[in-house]
């Protein structure tokens, strides 16, 4: 009995470890880079939108770029930022769906987002309620 018990309980560990993996693929570090004339901050060949500076406060426009099928790229898009050395978390954007290609990209959002105050910040997306990325940005004073 206690043979078997050991046994779902290692089966258990060694799925959890394995649950948690998988979410770490939709979590890549974010990175600049170039697509077309445009400087993107995001995960390339998945979620991105054209670079541009964050101050803290003051509502900026960005362009939303996203790769993938056509069944990731439904439902309603979210965007939640935590403030890394507070841990505040906000809704900085939502919308019930996303246009259509742009730029080499499957299918773009503009968008008007800010954030209220300065620091490192991240960006964790969402497509239709599940995680398709985080980005991390820098919010100046």
């Amino acid at each position: 009995m206690k043979k078997v018990v050991w046994i779902v309980f290692i089966v258990m560990c060694v799925s959890c470890q394995q649950a948690g993996n998988e979410e770490a693929t939709v979590s890549t570090k974010a990175e600049e880079f170039e697509v077309g004339s445009y400087t993107m901050r995001g995960i390339p060949d998945r979620v991105a939108f054209i670079d541009a500076p964050w101050v803290e406060g003051e509502a900026q426009k960005y362009m939303w770029h996203f790769w993938g099928s056509e069944d990731e790229l439904t439902g309603p898009f979210k965007v939640t930022g935590t403030q890394m050395k507070t841990g505040e978390t906000v809704t900085v954007f939502e919308a019930r769906e996303i246009a259509g290609p742009v730029n080499g990209a499957d299918a773009s959002l503009p968008s008007n987002m800010s954030l209220p105050e300065s620091g490192e910040w991240k960006l964790e997306t969402s497509m239709d309620g599940e995680a398709f990325g985080t980005i991390l940005v820098h919010v100046k004073e």
